[in-house]
């Protein structure tokens, strides 16, 4: 199993404080140890950069213009229950950590916090991304690694477009599950509205790069991943 630090290079992580100093550092910090950080200075802008980017893991304040974080969090855990998510604030009324409690957040750091527990309220969030398979076998030769999120043919990389690794990851948590055609849109597109024949036309796709009966239609419902 690789440490949590090196797995901060393959992650994806979206950050929202409207407050410009605050955000400037924080970034920072952030940007020396994750491959990609967004940066959000609302809860609308947020709100939206998850839709696009669909990050894997979040950092919210809580007070924010336009939506605040709690709200943003809401519409979030409708589409996306399990990520993990660190709510940071400078207030410490019970209102906010019952309502933060019970849109299952991660950790809840107070400000002002300094950067070690900060990087440790991360760790604990990337420990529980980790559980679970770290290589989903497909097929006789195909690995799908769900930390760096690759795709291996005999240790070859398989390129594949944003949304193909979108559509694989989210096929790849739970093997010979049948996800319904509503889920799969959710979960590439979010709030977008795009048609099934959009889907049908990516599942072709990515059905090319991997062998053909692994991705199962489920006539009526959705789509199946079989493992090996």
């Amino acid at each position: 199993m690789q440490s949590n630090e090196s797995i901060y290079k393959n992650m994806k992580i979206l950050y929202a404080e409207d407050e410009a100093g605050i955000r400037e550092n924080v970034s920072f910090v952030l940007s020396l140890f994750f491959k990609e950080v967004v940066v959000a200075k609302d809860g609308q802008e947020a709100l939206e950069y998850f839709e696009a980017s669909r990050p894997d893991l979040l950092i919210f304040d809580i007070c924010m213009p336009k939506l605040d974080g709690i709200e943003v969090i809401k519409h979030i855990r409708k589409v996306d229950k399990k990520i993990p998510i660190i709510v940071l604030t400078a207030h410490t009324e019970q209102q906010y950590l019952f309502r933060a409690v019970e849109l299952n957040i991660t950790r809840y750091l107070v400000k002002p916090f300094s950067k070690d527990s900060l990087l440790e309220a991360i760790d604990k969030c990337v420990s529980i991304l980790m559980e679970g398979p770290e290589d989903i076998f497909i097929g006789e030769h195909y690995r799908y690694n769900t930390y760096e999120r690759n795709l291996y043919f005999q240790e070859k990389i398989i390129r594949l477009s944003h949304n193909e690794l979108k559509l694989l990851h989210t096929m790849s948590k739970n093997p010979l599950k049948v996800y319904s055609f509503e889920e799969l849109l959710e979960a590439i597109w979010g709030w977008e509205t795009v048609s099934k024949e959009a889907l049908k036309s990516l599942v072709k796709n990515l059905r090319k790069k991997l062998p053909a009966p692994l991705i199962q239609n489920v006539f009526g419902v959705g789509y199946r991943l079989e493992e090996q």
